[in-house]
């Protein structure tokens, strides 16, 4: 079991059943509905700084959506720090990296190459493989559009996680390339005017803005935090 795990940030059999899990509910029924015109098969999840909350929403999302009965990916596309393959407890047979995406990119694997089982029933990962000296070009290049789309073949639904957007202009790259991107906000962040910036930019990158998930809300029924997700017109869902 991994140390996030432990911390109880990922869901487990044992926390199905909270209303932690249940505010990830709530956010999978709101992208359903917002997708009912325009189907949403990768959706990118970002935030504008780290400890945002990102990594975590994307696998709760993951195993909520499974639990649903649908086949999902999950992607480490954060080539800056990446984390998903440590926290779903994979540790190379004294390698230092794992094949993932990047190795797609580059054509040197396939999809059935790279991708992992999680633990999780219908819920599988490909990490990001090994970290190239510009993830940039990576990300920008045609074949990353190719990719995109295998991984929308293999799959119901593909999650993506992805470097924050301040410190690196990897998702604006990205994020035109999914079919919806998700906006990961922890509470008490205190710089407004970035979030509000980081979002208009997103914007302009063309980006489907599907929605903010604010993050870490305390409630006065649990001690347990949650996430609550609001829909891009800005009324709470």
């Amino acid at each position: 079991m991994t140390e996030a795990r432990q911390d109880q940030l990922v869901l487990t059999d044992e926390t199905l059943n909270t209303h932690f899990a249940e505010a990830y509910r709530a956010l999978r029924a709101n992208i359903s509905f917002s997708s009912i015109d325009r189907p949403v098969k990768t959706i990118l999840v970002t935030s504008a700084a780290p400890r945002e909350g990102k990594t975590t929403t994307v696998i709760n999302l993951g195993i909520i959506m499974a639990q649903a009965g649908l086949r999902v990916l999950i992607v480490d596309a954060d080539f800056r720090r990446p984390s998903l393959h440590h926290i779903f407890g994979f540790l190379p047979n004294g390698k230092r990296t794992l094949p993932g995406l990047s190795n797609l990119i580059v054509g040197n694997a396939r999809i059935e190459d790279v991708r992992l089982p999680s633990g999780f029933a219908r819920v599988a990962l490909v990490p990001v493989g090994i970290v190239p000296p510009n993830p940039n070009e990576l990300i920008s290049s045609q074949r990353m559009k190719s990719v995109m789309a295998e991984l929308a073949e293999d799959a119901d639904i593909v999650l993506i996680d992805s470097p924050p957007c301040l410190l690196y202009s990897d998702a604006y790259l990205l994020a035109p390339l999914a079919d919806g991107v998700l906006y990961v906000v922890r509470s008490g962040s205190q710089d407004k005017a970035a979030q509000r910036r980081v979002q208009r930019q997103l914007q302009q990158a063309k980006a489907r803005m599907l929605g903010v998930v604010f993050n870490d809300a305390q409630v006065e029924e649990s001690a347990g935090s949650y996430s609550y997700y609001y829909a891009n017109n800005g009324r709470k869902r």
